[in-house]
């Protein structure tokens, strides 16, 4: 998927940046530290590094393999988890550097997750769909656990936080998210079966034109 248009994605990362910035203002009673942590690394691994990607595949005219591609998801869903585990919430905390590593660690591994699914050309888009509804359903399981935890979950961090605090990022990452993953996956898809469709009509019309030229033989 060299050629990517980003115009067709345009629409989903809009409408992702247009409902996190909505919450955002819904829920400003209950926003803090981990909300605010929690909106600026959605904005960069659901809107900023798709787009780059985006921009970046005309570097490379070079599709990506299966063994890279799982590579990517592995390594955006292991960053994924230990970013929000206590650890690493509690690292995040401490400062700015914390903040700032996080931050850079998830983004790079997004961007890199995002070119290898762009990357996948033909018949091998669906190995990028099932990347994407993967990654979607990481994303909502971690969500979900935010939301309704009867209980902070990162009560020992250099900063405390509260359970509305908590409950409000796990609500913009299950609202969010899916948004960009799911709805990719839903243009990939469209793809993959155009692509599927113009791979049967050259079949069907090589076939024709065969049998064509060997009755004008005869």
């Amino acid at each position: 998927m060299q050629a990517y248009p980003l115009k067709s994605f345009a629409f989903m990362e809009l409408a992702a940046l247009a409902v996190l910035v909505l919450l955002g203002f819904c829920y400003v009673e209950n926003a803090g530290v981990f909300s605010r942590h929690m909106i600026i690394h959605i904005a960069l691994m659901t809107v900023a590094a798709p787009v780059l990607a985006s921009l970046l595949l005309k570097l490379s005219a070079k599709s990506a393999s299966v063994s890279t591609l799982f590579a990517a998801v592995i390594l955006q869903a292991a960053l994924l988890f230990a970013w929000h585990s206590p650890l690493g919430v509690g690292l995040a905390m401490k400062g700015h550097a914390g903040t700032l590593l996080m931050q850079a660690t998830l983004f790079f591994s997004a961007l890199w997750f995002w070119l290898t699914v762009f990357n996948q050309t033909g018949e091998h888009l669906w190995r990028a769909v099932i990347a994407l509804l993967l990654t979607g359903k990481l994303f909502c399981l971690i969500a979900v656990l935010l939301i309704f935890a009867p209980r902070v979950l990162y009560g020992m961090t250099a900063m405390p936080i509260e359970l509305a605090d908590q409950q409000l990022a796990g609500l913009l990452m299950v609202t969010v998210c899916p948004i960009t993953y799911v709805l990719a996956a839903v243009v990939l898809i469209s793809r993959w079966f155009q692509t599927l469709s113009d791979t049967q009509s050259n079949v069907t019309s090589t076939a024709v034109a065969a049998e064509n030229s060997s009755w004008q033989s005869r």
